[in-house]
This record gives structure tokens, sequence and C-alpha cells, in this order.
């Protein structure tokens, strides 16, 4: 007989993890291109202005690729039973053993599960081979308090019927119960592979992606559970829940919408709503609504984290922190609970505080991401020996392309090159199709003068993601002293000019292309009908730094002196403190016969450079440091 006991794990103890990093969509650090080496300059996407920090600065994004939401305290994990008749006829009990089982069975029913378990445990050492009496034993035990014992029962009952849905969807929630997700999900998806419509499993499995920090993969299969069974709360609100987390605030508004009044009114019902009106831009209620629901919270953990880490997707740290703080002094067991209060207070500043909330995590959980903070929290407070090891750490545990990229960002930015192109290849052994690891090893390449595989590495990028401008930012630092790769460059500005001739970058680079192209060749035809299209741009955009100074060029090469100067000139009102511009724009006026205009120009180029070479040397010092430090931390002695 079949025992349709199911376990949901639920209504919605999955969580988000840090999502504020996902908001910044680029974290930019100078990665200076190294005493004599070549000026190198990323320029800022999200405005026509530049950053004004180094004209030296290859700027590599560090792009969040993995926030993981966090599952709350285990011992706290939320679970739903649902119960159906049981009789004695099914498949699987001994006839002796009906009566005694059907006994078991009515105690289980009627909440009496002590005495089930008394009944049912003899039944079970006499008949071990019965699926349903270890499933039943299993359930039972887990009711009384003891998971772990349960546990075995589950994975005996599974191994007796390997084809039972309802056997493989209950043993991946003991799974879950006692802290083994990723073997709980393995359960899951076989459950779904026998039956792709069982709701639970469905839900089950969307909630263990939700803690892995996978919404877009958990999206279907809440999608699923809910297509079946639209009438049951926990999917619907998690459904919602998950859209919220992937940005979906329309989606996940009608459904909020859509429940019954008195589903509506339940706590995390009432927050998810307020959030996800005022992610739509409506009413700022949620202080409100948190305040309101604040009594029944502080009886309730699970829902202060699930509260605190919604407020913590939108910003909203104060709050955050707060329930987090509480939180962990009610569970102080719980790893994601201290986790995320440590990203809460990395993001508000408080860096001690931080450390030592990640510290505590660690010392509950050895986890990748623990790892990859605690990275992030000492090269902050500029212990980057510590950090390189926390991340590193975090790589063995998690070899996965983004816990690579995080490792070899952290050379990058110390411009150890060449441990940093060490590790971004390694990566891409395992990760041949990872965009960012493809542009960190154009940043490393680029760091040590190699031109040519810069190039590669950011036309390999550029095939990843055709529409992200990152990808041709960096490209256009390199490409133009490659080789063999450099027509294919040109190709590849040529072509994201084909495809969207009317955004301003895509026209700035097939003019840039053009230009590099004309100066190889002394051909200067293509380029000078370029001008007018830059003029277009600027018309557009009169701050677009970049377009001005390549104007500044193409006239310069065309001998228009008194035109580039005027073109240079507007770069240097654009950024005062441009060293590039400065030069240019001195050598235009000299040959345009304005002496003493190009005396104060480049006398201004001379003081913008030495204060640029004297941090390059503190630059280079440090980096000297860090080597050192991270040798002798490693046992390595000078020969």
């Amino acid at each position: 007989m079949k025992l349709p006991w199911a376990v949901r794990i639920g209504p919605a103890w999955a969580f988000s993890g840090d999502p504020g990093r996902r908001s910044e969509a680029v974290r930019r650090l100078d990665i200076n291109a190294g005493p004599g080496r070549r000026s190198l300059r990323f320029r800022s996407l999200s405005s026509g202005q530049t950053d004004n920090t180094s004209d030296l600065a290859l700027r590599v994004s560090k792009i969040a690729t993995r926030e993981a939401p966090m599952a709350f305290a285990k011992t706290l994990l939320a679970v739903c039973l649902i119960g159906v008749p049981f009789a004695a006829s099914g498949a699987g009990i001994p006839p002796e053993a009906a009566s005694e089982f059907n006994r078991a069975v009515g105690e289980f029913r009627s909440g009496n599960y002590e005495a089930a378990l008394r009944l049912v445990r003899p039944l079970e050492q006499r008949h071990p081979e019965a699926a349903e009496i270890q499933h039943l034993l299993a359930i039972v035990l887990d009711l009384n308090g003891m998971p772990l014992e349960a546990n075995g029962h589950f994975e005996k009952a599974v191994s007796l019927q390997p084809d039972s849905v309802a056997l493989r969807t209950n043993y991946g929630a003991s799974l879950m119960r006692i802290g083994r997700s990723p073997e709980a999900a393995e359960q899951f998806q076989k459950a779904l592979e026998l039956d792709p419509d069982h709701a639970t499993a469905s839900f089950n499995l969307g909630t263990i992606l939700l803690q892995q920090g996978r919404p877009d993969d958990a999206l279907p299969k809440l999608e699923k559970a809910f297509s079946v069974q639209p009438g049951v709360y926990q999917n619907a609100y998690q459904l919602a829940y998950c859209r919220f987390l992937v940005g979906d605030y329309r989606g996940a508004d009608t459904i909020l919408g859509r429940l019954p009044a008195q589903a509506a009114s339940r706590d995390e019902a009432r927050f998810l709503k307020a959030l996800t009106e005022r992610a739509l831009g409506g009413a700022d209620r949620s202080r409100e609504t948190l305040e309101s629901i604040r009594p029944r919270l502080d009886r309730q953990p699970q829902l202060q984290f699930q509260a605190a880490i919604l407020l913590l997707s939108q910003g909203l740290l104060e709050s955050a922190e707060e329930l987090l703080s509480e939180v962990t002094r009610r569970v102080p067991s719980s790893y994601a609970a201290h986790l995320n209060l440590a990203r809460a207070r990395h993001r508000l500043g408080r860096l001690p505080e931080a450390r030592l909330a990640a510290k505590t995590a660690l010392s509950l959980e050895e986890t990748a991401e623990v790892h990859l903070l605690l990275g992030d929290l000492l090269e902050d407070r500029d212990s980057q020996v510590e950090a390189v090891e926390h991340l590193r750490r975090a790589v063995e545990l998690e070899p996965v392309a983004a816990n690579y990229y995080a490792l070899g960002h952290e050379f990058l930015i110390h411009w150890n090159w060449e441990t940093a192109a060490e590790v971004f290849t390694t990566g891409l052994a395992h990760h041949p199709r990872s965009w960012d690891l493809w542009v960190g090893k154009g940043g490393a390449a680029m760091g040590q003068g190699q031109f040519e595989e810069a190039t590669a590495a950011f036309l390999k990028a550029v095939g990843l993601r055709p529409d992200d401008l990152v990808g041709y930012h960096l490209l256009s630092q390199a490409f133009d002293q490659a080789d063999d790769a450099f027509d294919d460059a040109v190709l590849a500005f040529q072509t994201l000019f084909g495809r969207n001739g009317t955004s301003q970058w895509a026209r700035y680079y097939e003019a840039l292309a053009t230009f590099r192209k004309a100066v190889r060749s002394g051909d200067y035809s293509d380029a000078a009908a370029r001008l007018d299209a830059l003029r277009s741009v600027l018309e557009e955009n009169p701050a677009f730094l970049e377009a001005h100074l390549l104007v500044g060029e193409i006239q310069f090469e065309l001998r228009d002196w008194a035109a580039a100067a005027e073109s240079l000139g507007q770069a240097v009102g654009i950024d005062p403190n441009h060293v590039t511009a400065h030069y240019k724009l001195g050598l235009a006026l000299q040959r345009s016969g304005h002496t003493e205009r190009a005396r104060q120009t480049l006398e201004r180029y001379r003081e913008l450079k030495a204060r640029e070479d004297a941090a390059l040397g503190e630059r280079v010092a440090a980096t000297t440091r860090f080597i050192v430090e991270r040798d002798q931390a490693a046992g390595i002695s000078e020969p």
C-alpha cells in the first residue's frame, strides 16, 4: 500500500542572500597597467562622463554572477504534511501485518505519534523488507523528533521501491531537514523524472534552487507546482516570492493580488505585497507593514529572517540588520542568519562587525560563499594575503566560474598578472563559455603587455555576449596593438554597428575601428567620413569624452590643427585632469601656432603626469608588499 504522506519544504523559507550586490551592475576597480606599460582607460558605462581616477587605469568589471539565497537554520525549516487516507489493501504489506499496520496508521492520523511509533517499530523489525512499513516508521520517527533515524528508514523505503514518486519526494524532504540539500535535490529531480507533474516534488526542488541562489532555475519548478495546484497557498506564495527575486515585480503582484482574503492577510504575504508595491513605484508601506507584524515576527524567527532578506533585497539595510541581529540572538546556530547579517553590515560599512558575523558563520558551516564574503571583507581591511586564502578555499569547495573569477580578480587588482592569468586559464579549462573568465584573462594579458592575447580573449567575451558593451569597451583598449586579431576586432565593431546603428557607443566604436585601420594603411578617406557620424553623436551627447578625443585625433592626423585643438579643448573641459587629453591638446596648440597656450597646457600635462607617476609608484610598492607577503605565507623564500 502507498503512504502518500508528502513533505513540503515551505511555505517559503528560501531566502535571497545579498541581491544588493547584484544591483551594482558593474563594480569597477583600478587595475593599472604597471610601470612602463601602455596607458589604458576603460570608460564608465553608466553615463556620458569618464571616471577621473587615472588615465592609466584599466577597469575590469567585477560582476556578481553568484548571489546565493540562503536557507534558514536547518532546525527551523517549516514542514507541511499533506495527509490522505491510508488503506491496508495496498501492495507491500504482508497479510499478517495488515491489522497492526492499520492501527498504527490510525494513531498517526489521530495525531498520536508516540502511540504510532510504539506500534510500527516492532512491526518493522518483523517485516524489514516492506517498503510501506519502512515509510510509516520514518514518518512517525520524524514527527517524534528523531529526523536522523527517520532518514535511514526513508532511504531504506526508497531502496525497496525505487520507482515510487511519493517515497522519493519524502526522502528528499527528510534529507533537506537534516541539511543535505544537494542530495535532497537529486531525489526531487528523480521524482520528477518519474512524474513531471508532481506538484510537491516541483515545489520542493524549486525551493532548494532558491536556497542555492538560483531563482531563475527555481522559477519553472515553482510555476509547475502552481499550475498543478493553484489553490495551495504555499505554491502561490513561493512563486510570488521567486518572481520578486528575479525582478518580475508585476508577476509577483499579480499572484499576490489573486490570493483569497484569508491567505492575503497572512503576515508574510502582506509584507511581500507591500515590498512589491514599493518596487513597482507605488506607496511605500513596507515599514508600516513591518511594524504592524513585528509582534508576531518576534515569535517566529523564520519570518523574521525572511522579512530581513526581503528588506535586504530592496536596500533597506538598517531594518534588515536589526532583524538579522535578533534572529542570530534567538537562533545562534543559524549559519544563514549570521552570513546575511555579515552581508548587511558590509553594505552598511560596519566592517569589523561584518567580519565577526562572517567568521561566526564560517564556524557553523564552511561554504564557498562565506569564504568569498570574507575575501571581500579582508580586502577592505587591506589584508590581501588572508583574503586570497579565503578565495582559494572558495574555489576548492565550489570550482564554479564565478569563484575562479573572484580569485583571479584579487590578483588582478594587485597587478599579479601572471598568477591572475594562471587562475583564469585554469578556470576556462573547466568553464570555457564563461564571459567573466575571458574578460579576466584579457585583463591579465593586458597587464603583461600581451595585447594580441588580450584582444583574442576579449573577442571570445564579445562572442559570448554580443550585446554587452563591456566586452567592446575592453576590446577597444587592446585591439590597435594586436596584429593577428586586429581585423577580427574591426569586424566585431562593425558587426555591432550593423546590429544597432542608432547606439552612440556602436557608432563611436565603428568610427574608432575605421580610424585605427586608417592609421595602419595611411588612407584616411574613410576616417574623415566618420567625422560627421561622430559630430552627430556629440550633438546627442555633448559630454561624450571619448568622442571628443577621437574627433581631435582624426583632425590632428588630417592636419586640421585648429579644429583638433578645439575638439581636444572640449575634452579637457569635460575632464580637467585627463592626462592624455592635455598632452594631445598641447601638441595641437603648438601646430596651430598658439605657443603660449601650448606651453601652459603641456606644463599642466607634466604636473598631472608627475602626480600619476607618484600614485603609480605607491601602487608598485603596495603590489610588491603583497607578493612578498603572499610568498612568505606560502613558505616561499628568495633564492
